[in-house]
């Protein structure tokens, strides 16, 4: 009896992705990315079309990415870049930046760098090649 309600509580809240650009918020059912613009379908089957440089956050499904400064490894920032939220912790927030190896197209070849802040504020860039320093903060690599 209780699986029937839980399921009819998921199908009732089909509303799980949120887009954020500037003041306005978007609640929707799903997302859809381009290359300029991205569109969300809301709940009663309209969309929304908002600028991709206009977006600084949004949820498709079980994901959430924001936008967030891209760090080197000697603190000079970079550029700005859609991270994918990982997970918080005892003041330490988690985000993943996934960029290509190097400029060739044929290969697909993909390196992840984790950004740790403390605070909301930067404090420490590690690459997906430290294991160790990523199992203290909880990250499991496959």
């Amino acid at each position: 009896m209780f699986v029937c309600f839980g399921i009819k509580s998921i199908a009732a809240n089909p509303d799980d992705c949120y887009l954020k650009s500037g003041d306005k918020v978007y609640v929707g059912k799903d997302i859809k990315e381009g290359l300029i613009h991205t569109r969300i379908i809301l709940q009663d089957g309209t969309t929304v079309e908002v600028d991709n440089h206009d977006i600084s956050a949004y949820r498709h499904h079980n994901k959430v990415y924001m936008l967030m400064p891209v760090i080197c490894n000697y603190r000079d920032t970079l550029c700005f870049a859609m991270m994918e939220y990982i997970s918080s912790k005892n003041g330490f927030s988690i985000f993943r930046y996934c960029c290509r190896t190097d400029q060739d197209e044929l290969t697909n070849a993909q390196v992840s760098h984790f950004f740790i802040y403390k605070n909301g504020k930067f404090y420490r860039r590690i690459d997906e090649d430290q294991t160790e320093a990523l199992a203290a903060f909880g990250i499991k690599m496959i």
